[in-house]
């Protein structure tokens, strides 16, 4: 089956102590949750609490398609404060616990 939409996951970065990272690169250590979307719309989805470990939650997001694409408390791809996703490529954006994913076709 092709993939269509919009897929978000959702987890941690982690601790980054002791790894040979890349500074600035948020690689996601631990999944949590993940949701498809196959129209625009919003996420049931929501960012987990902060972790005493693991840090903040983030969402990782992946479209098939261009997508606006808009992450808060009620997220509005629409109207509201978004950001250009280009299909195929992987975004990851730091999140308030509570918070959703929502997107529309570009």
């Amino acid at each position: 089956m092709a993939f269509a939409g919009l897929h978000v996951t959702t987890g941690y970065v982690g601790p980054s102590y002791g790894r040979n990272l890349i500074k600035g690169a948020a690689l996601l250590t631990r999944i949590t949750g993940s949701e498809s979307l196959a129209s625009g719309g919003t996420t049931t989805l929501v960012a987990p609490a902060d972790h005493e470990v693991m840090g903040p939650p983030i969402f990782r997001v992946q479209a098939a398609a261009d997508s606006w694409v808009a992450i808060g408390p009620s997220p509005n791809a629409s109207t509201g404060a978004r950001t250009l996703c280009r299909a195929g490529e992987d975004y990851d954006f730091f999140a308030e616990p509570g918070w959703k994913v929502a997107w529309v076709a570009a």
